[in-house]
C-alpha cells in the first residue's frame, strides 16, 4: 500500500488541486486518513520542497502542485 505522501504525489502529477479536491480523490480511491493527517502531510511536503502551495486570487483558494523538479 502506498503512503499518503505517495498517493498525493500521484494525484498532483495529473494537475494542481486544492486540498478539498485532493481529499475527495483520495477518498474515492479508498485511502483511509483523518483530516489532520492530510493537512499535516501537505504541510510537511511543502516544507520539504516536494510540492508548492500557491494562491489563486480569483477563486480565493490555495492550490498545491508538484515542484517542477519533482516530476
Amino acid at each position: 500500500m502506498e503512503s499518503l505522501e505517495e498517493q498525493i504525489k500521484s494525484l498532483l502529477r495529473e494537475r494542481p488541486m486544492i486540498s478539498e479536491e485532493i481529499r475527495d480523490r483520495l477518498m474515492e480511491k479508498g485511502v483511509r486518513f483523518t483530516a489532520l493527517e492530510l493537512r499535516e502531510t501537505l504541510a510537511m511536503m511543502v516544507r520539504k520542497g516536494e510540492i508548492e502551495k500557491y494562491p489563486d486570487y480569483e477563486r480565493r483558494k490555495f492550490y498545491f502542485r508538484l515542484r517542477s523538479d519533482n516530476f
